[in-house]
Formats: C-alpha cells, sequence, structure tokens
C-alpha cells in the first residue's frame, strides 16, 4: 500500500524505505521474459532461466553481453515498471513538485566477478541537487547473493566532498568506469552500516544524500539484476535557472547543499 505518511516519514528519518511488493509476480515474470528473449536474440536456446542464460551468453560472446546491458535500460518493460504512476505521484507529493523528470533509468548486473560494485557514494550527477532513488532486484538479494548496504541516517547532514580518484587501494586495479565517485572512509565510518536483505520484486527508494553502495556476490552460480531510476522534481534544479549551468550537476566541484530552488 501507498502509505505516503508513512513511507515519506522513513526516508525522512533513516534515508530510505524498503516498499514490499513493488512489484506484481506478473511484472517480474514480464521483465525477466523481456531481458531472456534479449539474450536469445544474441544466441538462441531452450534455456528460460535469466540467471542461466546470463552465464550462456558470457560465455558465448562477453562483448555482445556487454551490449546486451548497454542496450537493456531502453527496454520499455523495464521503464514501464520503473515509471509506475503511483511512484511519480508519490515523488512529486514528497517534493510539493508538478514535474518530475527521470534522471537516469538503469539496469545493474553484478555477477561472481564484483567488478561493477560501487564504494560508498551519494546519488550525484542529476538534474537535480536533491533526488529520489528507486532500487529494485528482480531476483532476492541477501548475504550470499549480495546487494544493497545503507549508512543509516547519513543523509542528514547533506552532501559531502566526493571524488571520482579512486582510493589507494583500488588504484593498481583495472576499474570498469574512470567515474569512480566516492567519499572519504572517515566519514561513512561515523553511520551504522547495514546490508538489506531486500526479496525480488520489493523496492527501496530512498533519498540522494543517503550514503550507500554494493556489498559483494558470493554465490559464483548466480547474477544479482536490479533496475533503479533517480527520480529528479523540479526543484533545485539549476539548468533551468542559469544560463551557464550543465544539464547535469557534476560530481565533483559543486556544493550540492549550496543550490537553492
Amino acid at each position: 500500500m501507498w502509505n505516503f505518511k508513512k513511507i515519506s516519514e522513513s526516508i525522512r528519518e533513516n534515508g530510505y524505505y524498503e516498499f514490499e511488493k513493488y512489484l506484481t509476480s506478473k511484472d517480474l515474470k514480464n521483465i525477466k521474459k523481456s531481458l531472456v528473449d534479449s539474450l536469445n536474440y544474441i544466441k538462441n536456446s531452450k534455456e528460460k532461466n535469466l540467471q542461466k542464460k546470463y552465464y550462456e551468453i558470457k560465455k558465448y560472446n562477453n562483448k555482445l553481453k556487454g551490449n546486451w546491458y548497454d542496450i537493456s535500460k531502453y527496454n520499455v518493460d523495464l521503464l514501464k515498471i520503473l515509471h509506475k504512476k503511483e511512484m511519480i505521484d508519490f515523488v512529486k507529493k514528497f517534493f510539493n513538485s508538478k514535474v518530475v523528470f527521470s534522471g537516469r533509468p538503469a539496469i545493474h548486473v553484478h555477477d561472481k566477478t564484483n567488478d561493477r560494485n560501487l564504494l560508498p557514494h551519494q546519488e550525484t550527477n542529476q538534474f537535480a541537487a536533491y533526488t529520489l532513488g528507486l532500487w529494485v532486484p528482480i531476483f532476492d538479494t541477501n548475504q550470499k547473493t549480495g546487494g544493497l548496504t545503507v549508512y543509516e541516517k547519513s543523509h542528514l547532514n547533506g552532501f559531502y566532498q566526493h571524488t571520482l580518484k579512486p582510493p589507494i587501494s583500488f588504484r593498481k586495479k583495472k576499474l570498469w568506469t574512470n567515474k569512480f565517485t566516492n567519499i572519504d572512509q572517515k566519514i561513512y565510518k561515523k553511520f551504522k552500516k547495514k546490508n538489506l536483505n531486500v526479496k525480488q520484486g520489493n523496492a527501496v527508494i530512498f533519498l540522494s544524500s543517503l550514503i550507500h553502495c554494493s556489498f559483494k556476490n558470493k554465490d559464483g552460480k548466480s547474477v544479482r539484476i536490479v533496475i533503479t531510476e533517480r527520480f529528479n522534481p523540479l526543484k533545485k534544479l539549476p539548468y533551468l535557472k542559469n544560463i551557464k549551468a550543465p544539464i547535469k550537476i557534476p560530481y565533483v566541484g559543486v556544493d550540492l547543499n549550496s543550490i537553492k530552488d
């Protein structure tokens, strides 16, 4: 149920809220089938299990598997699930905004290599300073498969300074992105760390200033697939106030706390 008071109070107090059964069983079935059908376009087989199909394609052609990953965020079945009317209405009411923008619909795929896990960070590089994130796993996430880590109440002091420079321990590794945004360990160590066990179809709605990251998938046979969105309200949106402002607020070099509506 969309209990606005309950959800919004949890987000304002803890930085996030876990919404049970955001997706119906039909939603889950449809999106998994859509993703399997897309992988079958690369190499057709009788395999209907999405996780097994993923590893089948990775073994067949890792580059085409990557192309599937890149194009999946434009899948209309995925977008339809992320942009449910109830969610959009909630965001508008939460921010008291008549207009909401899609910040970046995405699909996140974490297999046993864990090479796409992110360090603790806040959601930056968006149209607006404060946004609401939506994180929806289509398979169960737990201590074995890995998932989402949150640092409770870390949102209360606004935004911290971010850097695109990896920590010393990561500088010798080949990173999957040159936008390895993260914050100083001294900051997030102050807050209570919590690894969430989120069942498939449930959703985590969180404020952009909440510090969060990934924790590792330890199951060599599974792949964690999550769909996400960042909802940007028509508030604290510099691009429509300042002709010199970039369309997205940069990861670094801007004090997000100073942006006024």
